[in-house]
């Protein structure tokens, strides 16, 4: 169903910068009404400005999506401030890179928090809102391509990434009757923070020289399909080029990856002088976040 969106309203969780950032510069754009929400307080400013300076309107509310609380307060007062919730982008996502057995399970559990739990808090709070009204809404998570393959160094994150998408696939067939459309977004490389900012304790980098897929780009398409809700997107080559060969020949991958990783370990430690660091798991200031 090709839905409207000027004078419509959109939350966009996660959206101090890149993908977040981007698709909510990109509703506005379409004139939707938007609701800013992430970790950085300056940086939700910052949005806000630019988009009021374009003849759009904005809030922000500060929200650390692994509180539950906070996010039931954005919600309110989302719906207080604009009267109507009609699209929810979960974006908001950290990642970590380390071996499972060396990874502590507080910070896989923070992962979990924010990538999987905190799209769960706002689809709790935001569904009674859309089911009471004669549109419905959309709801679109962004997830990954290592929500489809899982890789090495990546559990935490490809754990959260497999659960949101299976919530995803399930909670679409159970409130389609209600007018809301459920979307899942499964992109590859972005040109993000992340890469930056994720806590990496495998003592490498990953390479500079993989190619990625530019946020606006991705905004755009997270746009469209608000406008018109489709219930799977694969997005970008690489994305699309790991999806391929996992449904054709996962075995081949798994036998790839996991006897290839001890030259790569090899080779990147080799090349790098990094050092373990702890990433924006927990921060709440504005140097640091995805």
């Amino acid at each position: 169903m090709l839905r409207k969106l000027r004078g419509t309203t959109a939350i966009i969780t996660g959206a101090t910068s890149g993908i977040g950032r981007e698709t909510a510069l990109e509703f506005a754009r379409s004139g939707v009404r938007v609701i800013v929400a992430g970790r950085r307080k300056a940086r939700l400013a910052e949005v806000v400005r630019e988009i009021e300076t374009k003849g759009g309107e904005a809030l922000a509310v500060q929200t650390d999506v692994a509180e539950q609380k906070q996010v039931e307060r954005l919600i309110e007062k989302s719906l207080k401030h604009f009267g109507q919730i009609d699209t929810l982008v979960n974006n908001a996502g950290v990642g970590v890179a380390a071996r499972f057995d060396e990874l502590s399970l507080e910070d896989f559990r923070r992962v979990m928090e924010i990538n999987f739990w905190g799209a769960v808090y706002a689809c709790k709070a935001a569904l009674p809102v859309m089911k009471s009204q004669k549109s419905g809404g959309v709801i679109i998570n962004v997830s990954s391509i290592l929500g489809k393959r899982g890789v090495p160094y990546e559990t935490a994150y490809c754990a959260s990434k497999f659960a949101l998408a299976g919530f995803s696939e399930s909670l679409r067939t159970e409130v389609m009757a209600d007018k809301i459309d459920v979307t899942t977004i499964f992109p590859g490389a972005i040109e993000t923070e992340i890469f930056e900012t994720s806590a990496n304790q495998t003592g490498f980098e990953m390479p500079a020289f993989i190619p990625k897929f530019p946020a606006r780009g991705l905004a755009r398409v997270i746009v469209q399909n608000a406008r018109l809700p489709q219930p799977e997107v694969v997005m970008a080559l690489d994305a699309m080029a790991i999806n391929f060969f996992n449904t054709l020949a996962p075995g081949l991958l798994d036998y790839a990856m996991g006897w290839g990783l001890p030259f790569v370990e090899a080779f990147g430690r080799g090349k790098s002088n990094a050092s373990a660091k702890k990433g924006n798991l927990y921060t709440n200031d504005d140097s640091q976040e995805s």
